[in-house]
């Protein structure tokens, strides 16, 4: 089992809706998902943050998410607008996070192949489409789920379009939640 690096314990972070100002202290004593994005402009990070968001409002059990954008607080408040105005964002705009996680820039296979084109129809058809490429174009995004400190699995992304099975995280069993208040759990 991998622990997050330093930098997560001890920087001080901006973004929106943060409980603290370090990540360890943002992140309740449970399983988290750390959602790193890629820039403002792109159809997948449009397409992440909206199917997570109707999972966890229908899911009371989906872990509780945080996001990181490699741009400014406003540049992160001006994307989330209208997708997740209240989710949880670190803005990273010098990818400090994102390159301690070793999580590193795409190449053109990465950008542009074959299985990316797949992917974009996969989020036109769900209504998401392109826009500016912003700060940090090339970054590659990255997920991971982690318990406090620990990273217990992470999704290892082999192209920008790649998207992670978010009704599959190990060791998360979806509960719905119109049916079930905090107090009661199924039989």
């Amino acid at each position: 089992m991998e622990f997050l690096p330093e930098v997560f314990r001890n920087k001080e972070v901006n973004g929106i809706h943060l409980r603290a100002k370090t990540i360890l202290s943002c992140l309740p004593p449970r399983l988290s998902l750390l959602v790193f994005l890629r820039h403002s402009g792109c159809i997948f990070s449009r397409e992440a943050v909206q199917d997570l968001r109707e999972i966890s409002e229908s899911c009371l059990s989906f872990p509780p998410i945080l996001f990181f954008f490699p741009g400014e607080s406003e540049d992160a408040i001006e994307f989330f607008a209208g997708i997740w105005e209240d989710a949880s964002v670190v803005a990273d705009s010098q990818i400090e996070f994102y390159r301690s996680l070793g999580l590193k820039n795409a190449n053109i296979v990465q950008l542009a192949g074959p299985e990316v084109l797949i992917g974009t129809a996969r989020a036109t058809f769900k209504g998401h489409f392109y826009g500016l490429p912003g700060k940090h174009s090339l970054q590659m995004p990255g997920v991971f789920l982690v318990v406090k400190d620990r990273i217990v699995w992470e999704h290892s992304y082999r192209h920008i379009g790649d998207h992670p099975d978010w009704r599959n995280l190990p060791g998360v069993t979806l509960l719905p939640g119109a049916e079930f208040g905090p107090d009661v759990m199924p039989a």
